[in-house]
């Protein structure tokens, strides 16, 4: 029966090996017999280029200086020219895996059919016969085409049928390129040297941490020797060293054996040491190099290639150089600035992040830094976080920076930062009944909109979002930069979820009369867009990290960008400009908001700025901005259930700790400390810049919003003044005022008002008070 049933196996080898023959040379013999049916239809299509698909290669992320950040890969592969390999291995690899391949046309007949013929009989092992140009061919359908873990099985199954068609294929790919060095360079740049490690050049840098043109013998030979099985003679793996070393040797022997090298030559490389130096290639954001403090830029790189197209996936194929927008010297200045001020080792800043974003003006709108004083990474017990906590929206809110948007609201509405607007001690709200806004210290009555600005009472900045509308002030915080608030309203505040709307009409739909106070959830990046949107003329335009993208060829990829917008008028954005300055003077013995920090860091430079506290003291900003660079700085607590901030020092507090009189922290103290920290160094040495000149249109407001003080005048001239000047008129009386009947005796609102409005007037009703 043993007899027998290897007769039979010999049999069906054979017959094997004639119906491969056959289909190998089909079509160029049609009609054979010999070739059924099946092997026509695995043969079918089996043509070069069918290998056409381009190899996975790593991506590379740079700074803008050219310097490495981050590796992107699917497969760690980096391809090189044969001129680039050593020709050690090149000699390498030909002695053990096809002597003959200099002289066969892609197949090697004589080790295919007897190869068949061996397995057939299975009293071996099973051979493989196969030459350097089927191995490719089998490499190329497992790690380039096969996308699924079935077509992956089906790519090296140890079926005739496979093989047919392996063999056809290597034929047609030998005859289409008609070059030995171009087979053997494709083979050398593909095939696995190890657990993600693919080509010669990759290999090279894994075990000897040196390019593949720099290979010594004995380094090489051992390389060759991995491509039978990675697994079982990786140097790597202390128990694996011994069999390592055979299989480098076996190599050398076979090279010796074909004259490649001399005996001599074999043995010195045989008596040699592995020579091993392993490094690694990092992949992804989370284990590059730096990752710590760079992990949340090359996060917001990876997010935004997703969004203009380019999957991660695309990416960590594609053997990409995307050169991105990073300032290794801003950065390192904001990473700085950020611990420096919020110590990640305290533990009793363990709950809080201190967050900067900095964005330079000009077209493109290049991010710069984007830092955090908690270090990127999976160790949450050592603070470490992969939140995305620079660009995604932080939910505690910036404070009274949004004041930035009424007031340009409200200049383009046709009020001047010189207008003077009411600052009652209560405010209660006109479009939100039972809301009633208060300020934080003690303020003149009246003052303008640009000292309004610099010294930030509430109830000024609510009255003034009323006058002008709420819907109108935050459609104008979408268009200097807030672009977040056009996305789903679930995505900004999740019990907005379900409405069917974006976040910007949710503000108007809810009747958010805080929204001027900063109370919503804001995206640091966008918040440092905002200020480079005001610094460049009022010109809006999407901030990017990426530079330029290269293939692997070295030519520039394109893709598709936002196109930029003006936002407001330049005469607009440069008077803001100019008010925005005296958040950090003090002008008159009246202090900007930011004064003392900037004080305190000497800052004598051009630059304007707006803090931000919200209520409960649970995060805090500033937006600051130079004629050339917008920075964000947040202070919040990130972690759930969060608690208030105090100072002097840092810490996690209880919230009636932080309202005590000067416990809680403002956006004057930290985060306004860590913007004046990261710019200082950065501004040392550059020329003076100054912003262009305010507009007087926008300064002293249009006479159309200018309400004409007519308190003490018969009610009749009142009239007429406020309705030649466009306004309508309400009235109402009052008993007792002691003044004669119709006289106006109380006017609301006084100063400005938009055109057209309607102006409140209480009448005397006449008689004794």
């Amino acid at each position: 029966m043993r007899v027998m049933t290897g007769l039979g196996r010999l049999v069906i080898g054979t017959l094997l090996a004639g119906a491969l023959v056959a289909g190998l040379l089909l079509p160029y013999t049609l009609g054979l017999g010999m070739a059924s049916n099946k092997v026509a239809t695995a043969v079918q299509g089996a043509e070069a280029a069918a290998l056409d698909e381009p190899v996975p290669l790593t991506t590379t992320f740079t700074d803008s200086q050219g310097t490495p950040i981050a590796y992107v890969y699917n497969q760690n592969r980096v391809q090189r020219p044969l001129a680039g390999i050593s020709d050690y291995l090149q000699k390498a690899v030909v002695a053990v895996e096809d002597r003959r391949f200099f002289t066969h046309n892609g197949v090697d007949w004589r080790g295919t059919v007897r190869a068949l013929l061996v397995n057939a009989q299975g009293d071996q092992g099973p051979q493989g016969g196969s030459t350097l140009t089927q191995q490719y061919v089998k490499n190329y359908l497992y790690l380039v085409q096969a996308k699924t873990e079935a077509e992956k099985a089906d790519a090296i199954a140890a079926t005739p049928i496979r093989k047919l068609r392996e063999a056809r294929m290597a034929l047609a790919l030998e005859a289409q390129l008609n070059s030995k060095d171009a087979i053997l360079e494709r083979y050398l740049n593909l095939v696995a040297f190890g657990p993600s490690t693919y080509g010669a050049e990759a290999a090279s840098k894994r075990y000897f941490g040196v390019d593949a043109d720099q290979l010594t013998l004995p380094q090489a030979a051992l390389l060759a020797g991995m491509v039978n099985n990675p697994n079982k003679f990786n140097p790597l793996n202390p128990d694996r060293i011994e069999d390592a070393k055979k299989r480098r040797d076996t190599v050398l022997t076979l090279m010796a054996q074909q004259k490649w090298i001399s005996p001599q030559a074999a043995d010195e490389a045989k008596a040699a040491d592995l020579g091993l130096n392993p490094q690694t290639v990092p992949n992804g954001c989370v284990a590059a190099p730096n990752s710590e403090t760079d992990g949340f830029f090359c996060t917001y790189v990876t997010d935004y290639l997703a969004g203009v197209g380019l999957d991660y996936d695309t990416v960590a194929s594609a053997g990409y150089t995307v050169k991105t927008t990073l300032d290794p010297t801003v950065m390192a200045a904001a990473k700085a600035a950020t611990t420096s001020n919020a110590d990640p080792n305290d533990p009793a800043v363990a709950r809080i992040a201190n967050v900067t974003a900095v964005v330079q003006k000009g077209e493109p709108r290049k991010v710069a830094a984007l830092a955090s004083n908690r270090p990127f990474g999976l160790n949450a017990e050592a603070g470490q976080t992969v939140q995305k906590l620079t660009t995604t929206f932080a939910p505690l809110g910036a404070g009274s920076t949004f004041k930035i948007f009424t007031a340009a609201a409200a200049l383009e509405a046709g009020w001047g930062t010189n207008n003077v607007v009411d600052v009652p001690a209560e405010y209660p709200s006109t479009i939100n009944p039972g809301s009633i806004t208060r300020n934080a210290g003690t303020f003149p009555t009246r003052m303008t909109i640009a000292q309004a600005l610099a010294t930030s009472p509430n109830t000024a900045f609510v009255n003034l979002e009323e006058s002008v509308g709420l819907g109108k002030v935050a459609e104008m915080a979408v268009r200097l930069g807030m672009k977040g608030y056009l996305l789903d309203a679930g995505e900004v505040v999740p019990s907005f979820a379900g409405t069917g709307t974006d976040y910007e009409q949710q503000i108007t739909a809810q009747k958010i009369a805080s929204f001027t106070l900063g109370v919503s959830p804001v995206s640091p990046l966008e918040l440092a867009n905002v200020g480079a949107t005001i610094a460049s003329d009022g010109r809006w335009c999407p901030p990017t990290p990426v530079d330029t993208i290269t293939d692997r060829d070295g030519r520039l990829v394109a893709w598709n960008s936002i196109p930029c917008e003006e936002a407001v008028p330049k005469e607009l954005a440069r008077t803001l400009a100019v008010a925005m300055e005296g958040d950090l003077e003090n002008v008159n013995g009246t202090k900007g908001t930011a004064f003392d920090a900037a004080s305190a860091a000497g800052w004598n430079f051009t630059a304007a700025g707006k803090t931000g506290t919200t209520q409960t003291y649970r995060s805090s900003a500033f937006l600051g901005f130079t004629p050339q660079t917008s920075a964000s700085v947040l202070v919040w607590d990130y972690l759930p259930q969060p608690q208030s901030i105090c100072r002097d020092p840092l810490r996690s507090c209880s919230e009636d700790e932080a309202l005590q009189a000067g416990n809680g922290m403002s956006g004057g103290s930290v985060p306004a400390q860590t913007w004046f920290s990261m710019m200082n160094p950065l501004v040392q040495g550059a020329e003076p810049q100054l912003f262009a000149p305010a507009s007087s249109t926008y300064i002293t407001g249009s006479q159309a919003t200018q309400v004409p003080n007519v308190v003490g005048r018969p009610l009749e001239d009142a009239t007429a003044e406020l309705t030649s000047r466009g306004f309508l008129v309400a009235t109402s009386s009052k008993q007792g005022t002691g003044a004669v009947a119709n006289v106006v005796v109380g006017q609301t609102p006084t100063g400005n008002a938009p055109a057209g409005s309607t102006i409140n007037l209480t009448i005397s009703a006449g008689g004794a008070n």
